[in-house]
């Protein structure tokens, strides 16, 4: 069986359109995100990870969410790139957090939470 090393995002090219993707109602996301995110008192949809995305790239690399055009949608996290290198930056940034729950909680609990859209 493959693993997906950006989990729990997965990457695509299209043309020249880079996009990294979460599928939040797909069994495997949903059971493990929802109640993660409802612990919180977010929704754990799309926008909710954009807004906690958007803050943690704005500390670990601020320059990189200039690349980023982000389309979530209430079931699932979007986000489009001009290059390979820009998707894969985003991936190993935040793969590593969204993959280990105790890291993504830390990251959470420092959230501004009206910056979260849920």
């Amino acid at each position: 069986m493959e693993t997906n090393k950006h989990y729990p995002f997965t990457l695509r090219k299209n043309d020249d359109v880079y996009s990294v993707s979460a599928d939040l109602e797909s069994d495997d996301l949903y059971n493990r995100y929802y109640t993660f995110f409802k612990k919180h008192d977010y929704e754990g949809n799309g926008y909710c990870w954009e807004g906690h995305i958007t803050q943690i790239l704005e500390k670990l690399d601020e320059d990189l969410l200039s690349e980023i055009e982000f389309d979530p949608e209430a079931g699932g996290f979007y986000a489009y790139f001009p290059s390979a290198e820009a998707q894969l930056k985003f991936a190993n940034l935040l793969s590593p957090i969204f993959s280990d729950m105790d890291t993504l909680e830390e990251w959470v609990l420092q959230a501004d939470r009206d910056r979260v859209d849920d």
